[in-house]
């Protein structure tokens, strides 16, 4: 007797995911020990760490102010938010998933970076105790893929937009601020991703029916003109925090702080992609 077709999308899409779920945990690793033991690694960290001393002051305290806004009892909130959106679509187990993923990234982070990993000094200054990963960005993420992961199918592109904004933030954020280096961001959201890709392989089987009648109701295609104001709207927004945040007095000033720059294109880079590819692997959980 041949396979149900509906097993098959189920059993493929796990699987996507368990492996998605691995790479993100040897992701995180790896950034580990390239960025935090290596001479090289601390190198480029320090680099791009120290020339944020370009960022105005103002938009210092707008970052600062970002960041302050996260504290125990918001994410309590706001994952709280997140969990009665899956409970009001009786999606008990994706609930339950969604709660373990937010929950396990942030504990998984604050293990990570205060009782297992250590920074050894090799001689690049900047703080001076081991930061890996970020909490705050961690705390952005799992925020960020939790909405997308409870989003009905009508709202899963607007959430989809909402947490590439909102995790992309508080990564640049803790950057510009000095709270943290851009590899902390990045191993931040690979531990976030590494857990919302496994809770989301997880919760598959018990999806079977609803995976069934959203697979047979792809997403519409995107227009040119979309895709257009889209990039439009990403430059726009790039280059009004360049020149919010870079002090321009001249060339020398935009080269001294390049690094930084790319940094946070990195971080943004790296945030988008982290949050589109769970949105594409998990999409039929919707």
């Amino acid at each position: 007797m041949p396979d149900d077709p509906l097993d098959h999308i189920v059993r493929r899409r796990r699987a996507r995911l368990a492996a998605v779920s691995a790479f993100s945990v040897l992701v995180v690793g790896v950034v580990y020990v390239i960025a935090i033991r290596t001479h090289l690694g601390q190198r480029i960290d320090a680099v791009a760490f120290q020339r944020r001393s370009t960022v105005t002051a103002a938009m210092t305290r707008r970052t600062d102010r970002l960041l302050g806004t996260v504290s125990v009892a918001s994410l309590a909130g706001f994952g709280t938010a997140i969990v009665l959106i899956a409970l009001a679509r009786r999606r008990i187990a994706l609930a339950v998933a969604t709660g373990v993923a937010m929950a396990g990234a942030v504990v998984t982070t604050e293990v990570l970076k205060k009782l297992v990993l250590t920074r050894p000094d090799l001689g690049f200054g900047g703080v001076g105790y081991n930061t890996f990963p970020s909490g705050h960005a961690t705390i952005g993420m799992t925020l960020s893929l939790g909405a997308v992961m409870v989003a009905p199918v009508s709202l899963r592109r607007p959430a989809l937009l909402i947490a590439a904004l909102t995790s992309t933030a508080f990564g640049t954020a803790v950057l510009s601020s000095g709270w943290h280096r851009p590899s902390d961001t990045i191993g931040a959201y690979f531990v976030s991703l590494a857990w919302f890709a496994a809770a989301a392989a997880a919760v598959a089987s018990r999806d079977e029916r609803e995976a069934e009648t959203i697979a047979a109701r792809p997403d519409p295609k995107p227009t040119p003109l979309l895709l257009a104001a889209a990039a439009g709207g990403v430059l726009a927004i790039l280059m009004f925090v360049l020149y919010k945040s870079v002090n321009a007095t001249g060339l020398h000033t935009v080269v001294y702080a390049a690094p930084y720059v790319l940094a946070c294109i990195g971080i943004d880079v790296a945030g988008v992609l982290v949050v589109g590819t769970f949105y594409v692997l998990d999409r039929t959980s919707g």
